[in-house]
């Protein structure tokens, strides 16, 4: 098994070796590129041993933020969007203003009532959510349309006891590298929705928040 081997002016050396396995064919023969190629582009091959250089296509997950909840809370009776809580706020700075933002959150809610509950993702520049604005999540990556998620509970047979996980989930694009803070806002016409409680009663799950930066350049 020969190798070949770059020695340094320094004594170190640099080399390239064969695969540990043979070749699956007899000879196996690779063509470099003509030229070195742009920053922080990658050599692939056309698979006939031609290689070339090509820009990575994107699609890398570039951040991971979340928040957790594991405590009770509830809304009652509020017509305008208010916060669920404070600890499902998520902040993150953007590496890039061309990343694709994702923002998920996942309630466990409960509910007596026969009214309607709404679910808004709202973001702010400041930490606190101060003059918070609603969050669209568009059709296409550019594009808006609204976003935002009704869960509605029929009482006409009665009054029926409803427990779900609420999944509210937005995109946009960063727009541009300032620090923002994305938490939900809920909003009810009647009656009481509880957060992590059994219709106030007691505990039965957990609610989070994440939000992800990915490369799609």
């Amino acid at each position: 098994m020969s190798s070949i081997k770059l020695k340094h002016s320094g004594g170190n050396s640099v080399s390239l070796n064969p695969p540990t396995s043979a070749p699956t064919s007899s000879e196996v023969a690779f063509k470099l590129p003509n030229a070195d190629g742009s920053a922080n582009q990658i050599m692939k091959t056309d698979g006939s041993g031609n290689l070339g250089w090509a820009t990575d296509q994107g699609g890398k997950l570039l951040q991971l933020k979340y928040a957790v909840k594991n405590n009770t809370t509830s809304l009652s009776s509020v017509t305008t969007p208010s916060e669920v809580s404070s600890d499902l706020r998520v902040t993150i700075t953007p590496t890039s203003g061309s990343s694709l933002m994702i923002v998920t959150a996942n309630l466990f809610q409960s509910k007596l009532e026969g009214d309607n509950t709404s679910y808004r993702m709202y973001k702010s520049s400041s930490t606190n959510m101060s003059s918070p604005s609603f969050v669209q999540s568009a059709s296409t990556i550019n594009g808006s349309q609204d976003g935002n998620l009704n869960i509605i509970f029929d009482n006409s047979g009665g009054t029926p006891r409803s427990n779900l996980a609420v999944l509210l989930k937005v995109f946009e694009v960063a727009g541009n590298t300032n620090e923002r803070t994305y938490s939900p806002f809920w909003c009810i016409t009647g009656g009481t929705t509880y957060l992590n409680s059994y219709s106030g009663g007691g505990y039965f799950g957990t609610s989070g928040m994440t939000v992800m930066e990915v490369d799609i350049s």
